[in-house]
């Protein structure tokens, strides 16, 4: 499977998916603003991975309560990351919340993820993107609102638990969910102690639209990226392959050892 079979099947809406598991802790950085300019030409959202891990022990913004559902929440960047800062392998990994593929990849890869950033084996920086909102307006803007609601999940330390929520509520075309700020809330719903008065607001707010628009614009001016999800692993990019009938995050996780086997 090549990343054009990735980009034409999240289009389509034909690519895999399915569900991950919960949460270590989480820190998140927030921005306003967005300086590349959106290249035009690209067909579909694929799969793009850029992966980043980082251990919220402590970061420039200050520390996190590792196991815990409290961290900080910082005005930087539309980003959250795992692992310590001391990793050998960073990873970076763009996504779009209504990317069938992007579902797919985080079924069966998010979880090593999660164990490699515990183990402080990877950094891993988790950036949602709006792909989709972008290559076809005629399906609103589902992207931004769904990321920004993750991201406001993770200022309250329910990223992965929401993150997986929102894969497991994805639908796709005009009639997606996440066009609902009142439907992204009832999901909420779902993970306990999430859905308070500060949450609603920053789903109704969302505070972070300008920084989703402007990682994506990191991805396609910046890092390369053909499309979503891309990952990134200490400054290589996969390239795609799937052999036939490999599942994609096993095929994405023996490449993501193989550099951290090298560190």
């Amino acid at each position: 499977m090549s990343w054009e079979t990735g980009l034409r099947e999240v289009m389509t809406g034909t690519a895999g998916a399915a569900r991950v598991a919960a949460p270590p802790t989480d820190t998140i950085l927030r921005k306003g603003r967005s300086s590349l300019r959106w290249r035009n030409g690209l067909t579909g959202s694929g799969v793009l991975g850029v992966v980043a891990v980082a251990v919220l022990v402590g970061t420039s913004s200050g520390a996190g309560s590792v196991g815990g559902s409290t961290q900080p929440a910082v005005a930087a960047d539309a980003v959250v990351t795992m692992g310590p800062a001391s990793a050998k392998t960073k990873v970076v990994l763009y996504e779009d919340y209504r990317c069938p593929t992007c579902k797919e990849l985080n079924t069966g890869l998010d979880s090593a993820l999660q164990q490699d950033a515990a183990a402080g084996k990877i950094q891993i920086e988790y950036r949602p993107t709006d792909l989709i909102d972008r290559n076809d307006a005629a399906r609103g803007t589902g992207s931004v609102a769904a990321g920004n609601a993750v991201l406001c999940a993770a200022e309250r330390g329910d990223f992965y638990a929401y993150r997986d929520a929102v894969y497991a509520h994805q639908s796709v075309g005009a009639t997606d969910f996440s066009q609902s700020p009142a439907q992204l809330i009832d999901v909420a719903r779902t993970v306990p102690g999430l859905d308070t008065p500060a949450f609603e607001k920053c789903v109704d707010d969302q505070p972070y639209a300008a920084g989703i628009k402007h990682n994506l614009d990191t991805a396609i001016n910046t890092v390369r990226c053909p499309g979503v999800p891309c990952i990134d692993a200490a400054g290589k990019q996969w390239s795609g392959s799937v052999v036939q009938g490999q599942d994609l995050g096993a095929a994405v996780n023996i490449w993501l050892s193989q550099i951290i086997a090298s560190a």
